[in-house]
Parts: C-alpha cells; structure tokens; sequence
C-alpha cells in the first residue's frame, strides 16, 4: 500500500525499528515518544502520531513493503495470567540503540506459545487508532471533563428512542469531524461506558503521573498501563518468532476480535458544533470540513492551529470486533435556521497541504488534522432492518398477489467512499442498503434498496438479471464494486458500470415516492411501488422470450 500522507522530515520508505520512551523538553508544550528508524538519523516523533507507530512499519512508504513479521493468530488468556517483562527479554528484537530494549512487555502463555506483547502496541489497537486519545492519555480525566453522559436523555424517535446521550462538552479537544465516525463513535462509547476499559485507559495517565522522571533539560517516562480483561479476544498480528516458533515477539496488532460492548440498543453523540435542520426544512449537508489536497505533508515539528477545524487523514486501520454494537445517531446541539441561512452558506474551505497531529494550542501555527486508524469491522446492519419496512411491504405484495418467491435479505451498511459523507444518514447514523434475490416465473431477479429514509437523495430500485448475472459471477463478487460506484457517482446508481457487468438490457432502475415520514409509504404508494417493480419484470421477461424465440 502506498502512503498518501508523507511526514516532512522522513525520507521514503522509513521503516522503524524501535520505539523509545515518551519525552518533553521543558520549553515545548507537546509530548514527544522515541522512534529509531533503519535509513534516517531522526530519533522521534510526536506523541500524538502514535496512530502510525509500530515496530517493522514503513513511513513514506512509496513501494511495495515487506509486512512487519511472521502473521500470528492468537487468543487472549485472563488478565490474571499476565506477566510483565522487558522488550530484551524476549531474545527476538536484534535493535539495540537507544530505549528499545528497556521498553516493558505482558507477557503470557497461549497454545503452547510464549507470546511478548509491548505495551504500548496493545494501548495503541485499544485506544490510540487516533491522535485525539492519543493526546487526551496524557491529561488527568481527560474524557470526564470533555464527555457527559446522558442515561435518562429526551426522546426524539418513538421507534428507536434512545437509551443513552453522549454529550462532547463545549471544552472538548475532540474534533467534530471523528463524529462522523461510525466506528469513532463505537470506540468513545465503549471507553465510557465500560468501566474497566476506562479505568484501563485512566491507568496512562496515573502510571504516567507517578513515574515521570525530570532532568536538567526534558521529562521522560517509559510507558506502561493496566490492561483491561480481554480473556477470549483473538489477535491477529505479525512479529517475530524463535527457531521453533515457540516464543513470539509481536510487532503490530491487526485486528482484535471479541471485543465486549455493554448491552445497550440505541446512543446519540452530541457535539457542540453539530448544527441541525429544523424539520421541514430542506436538507442539507452534515457538515463542512477543511479540504487537503489528496497529498499532505505531515509536520512532525509544528503544533496545530486554532484557527481551523480539523481536517480527516488516514493511517493504515487497525480492524475491530465487538460482540455487539449499538445503532448510533446524532444528536444536534443547535438547530439550523433552514435552506439559505448563513450558516448554510458555509463552504469547505481548502487548506494548504502541510498539517499538524497535536491538539491546537496558542502556538501553532498550520492546520490541525484528525488522524484516523480504525477499521471497525462489527455486523450490526441487521439493526436498521426495520428501516427498509416498506420495501418488505411492497416485496410481501409481489409475493401474496403475483407469485413471487423471495430469498432472506441480506442488509449492508454503505462503506465510506473517499470525503463522500453519504454513507451516512442525515442523523449520522448508518446508510444501509438490503439485497434480496426474487423469483418469477422461473426468472430470477435481484433486487437493491437504499435506505433513503431522511429524505437527502431519493435513490430506484436496482433491479438486475440474475441469469445475466450469472454469465460474469456471484453478486457477492461485484457488490463492494457496485457500493464505491453509487457513492462516488453523485449518490446515483453507477449505469456504465451496470452496462458492462450484465448488458444494457438487464438492469433497470424502477423509482418509487418519496417517504414523508421516517421512511414509511403510504398503502397507496407501495402498491404502486409494486406494479413498477413487477412492470420491469414483464418486460424483461417477454424480452427474453422474444430474443429466445
């Protein structure tokens, strides 16, 4: 994979081979971690960039890399069989210079294995897959003085009321746009509302508080912390091994399976500069952003800005898997004046190609941007299931009256596609769209809905031949393509590329009304819903019989 954003002062393909101990000279105001690296003499990086640092990583990476060690799956035993221990212990990591060898371990046994896990590498998969918490790690309660939590908040859904209101305070370093995270917002609920994952997250800074040793010129301390229970979690990771891979050294964590989220249905976010619609009014767009160029330069020298709101890059993500996750949803702080306001007049605004990872301070002086690194991979489409209500009706109506037969559906939400923010619904929960495979006539049929419930795009029916279809693959094999083109062709249905997968004509796009309330038609519309539907059918149907004969 190559890197888009490059850090200023590293030469291309700068791959770490240590990491060191956490440091501040007593004139600057942001915290510094070592960083010893193959081809350049630059011994650190700023904290805040921890999102990117693990060990065998490449920085600047302009060609093809070798992965950070041998792949690794393995699960997590309880928290009491863990043992501490040194980096140089391990007798795997050959680097010797600077703080690598000193750095601590947990260190434990699992399938006949002794697994060394840096500490700082398991902090980073939990908590620091952005430089927000990486920053707030470091401050005392950090997250109880910049997040309320709401357990008895007001009701605006009759259907999904919500069970809990995370409210960023106005004091909050937290930058709006990781708001716009789905998996953002899973990660800051599940540090909130987990008790022992939060104290775990607080132990940074108490470890820290505690051991920080002071010299002439700088501070410094070797990071450790109290790992949350993780029993039965399972690790896919890369490292090092011995001869007869019964010791392992790890070096990057990939994925974390297993994760447990407490058992709570529904959660609004609220951020102080969330703006909403009044209802009724026209819909807008969920918010502007500063612009990068697809290029950004990454200062490792500069603090950040306040001038600016913070701009969205990306780190190679490390992926996630609760047993379970809520449905996620703003909540807005303000409500917006309608269509035409000032506030509506706001535009993207573009800034220069060189950024900053630290929070802003009165000594900044380049933009501030969000680094984000987090892959969270947890199914919970079958959450929005009930949002798709009138297409079952409208489906139930092809099936009772006309003969149809219907598969299970399958529902997905929509990935994120480049800065294109309609993945998301008006309310920054998940788009989601469902998939069903229907019968008639001994032809079969696929069927795609997108959840256009808040009324921002009114989306067809997709309906494609499956006997077509057939010809080329399985609509599994296509369908991630199919989502990038709808969100990145202006919210339309990707024709060019319907054209060459199954022909001009077997595809067709059937529209259907507009919902005027929360995604539900009324018994008049979904039976004509229906008739397009089952008019396109026909049609291809006697078309193919006519080409056949």
């Amino acid at each position: 994979m190559t890197q888009a954003d490059r850090f200023k002062t590293l030469p291309d393909n700068a791959r770490i081979q240590g990491m060191g101990n956490i440091f501040k000279y007593h004139d600057r105001k942001t915290w510094d971690i070592g960083v010893r690296f193959k081809n350049t003499t630059r011994k650190s990086l700023k904290l805040s960039q921890l999102p990117y640092l693990s060990r065998q990583v490449v920085l600047n990476q302009t060609v093809s890399a070798i992965p950070p060690g041998y792949p690794i799956e393995f699960t997590l035993p309880a928290r009491a069989l863990w043992q501490t221990a040194l980096v140089g212990e391990s007798e795997l990591v050959k680097y010797k210079l600077g703080d690598e060898q000193s750095q601590i371990c947990f260190k434990f046994s699992c399938d006949d294995k002794t697994i060394f896990l840096p500490q700082l590498e398991l902090a980073r998969a939990l908590f620091f897959t952005n430089n927000y918490l990486a920053n707030a790690a470091l401050i005392s309660n950090a997250l109880d003085f910049e997040f309320d939590v709401d357990y008895n908040p007001e009701q605006d859904d009759e259907e999904f009321p919500l069970d809990i209101v995370i409210n960023a305070l106005p004091t909050t370093q937290c930058p709006r746009v990781l708001f716009e995270s789905e998996g953002f917002k899973h990660q800051l609920a599940w540090i909130l509302l987990n008790r022992d994952i939060k104290n775990s997250f607080n132990s940074i800074y108490q470890y820290f508080s505690q051991e920080l040793v002071t010299t002439p010129k700088y501070k410094h301390w070797t990071f450790r912390f109290e790992p949350p229970e993780l029993e039965g979690v399972k690790v896919a990771a890369r490292g090092w091994k011995s001869l007869d891979a019964s010791t392992w050294f790890i070096n990057r964590i990939e994925l974390l399976s297993g994760l447990f989220f407490p058992d709570i249905a529904d959660i609004g976010f609220s951020h102080p500069k969330t703006i909403g619609r009044k209802p009724g009014s026209e819909s807008g767009k969920c918010g502007t952003y500063p612009q990068l160029p697809t290029q950004r330069e990454i200062d490792e020298d500069s603090d950040g800005s306040e001038d600016n709101e913070s701009a969205l890059i990306f780190c190679d993500a490390t992926q996630r898997i609760y047993n379970r996750v809520p449905r996620t949803r703003k909540v807005y702080a303000k409500t917006r004046k309608g269509s035409g306001s000032k506030e509506d007049e706001d535009k993207p605004s573009t800034l220069p190609s060189a950024v900053s990872t630290d929070d802003p301070n009165s000594r900044g002086d380049i933009p501030r941007a969000a680094v984000y690194g987090l892959d969270d991979q947890t199914d919970n489409a079958h959450l929005y299931l009930s949002k798709f209500d009138s297409f079952f009706k409208m489906l139930e109506i092809l099936e009772k009256e006309h003969g149809f037969k219907q598969s299970k559906p399958i529902v997905r939400k929509l990935p994120e596609v480049g800065r294109s923010k309609s993945h998301m619904m008006e309310n920054g929960s998940a788009r989601c769209m469902a998939i069903i495979r229907v019968e008639h006539q001994k032809e079969g049929y696929f069927l795609l809905e997108v959840d256009t419930s808040d009324g921002r795009a009114s989306i067809a029916t997709k309906v494609i031949s499956a006997r077509a279809l057939a010809l080329k693959g399985k609509l599994r094999d296509f369908i991630a393509e199919i989502e990038r083109g709808l969100l990145s062709n202006q919210f339309c249905w990707p024709k060019k590329y319907f054209d060459g997968l199954v022909g001009k004509g077997n595809h067709k796009s059937v529209s259907h009304q507009k919902s005027k309330s929360e995604g539900r038609l009324s018994e008049e519309d979904v039976y004509r819903w229906a008739e397009r539907v089952l008019g396109q059918v026909f049609r291809s149907y006697f078309l193919k019989r006519t080409n056949n004969d």
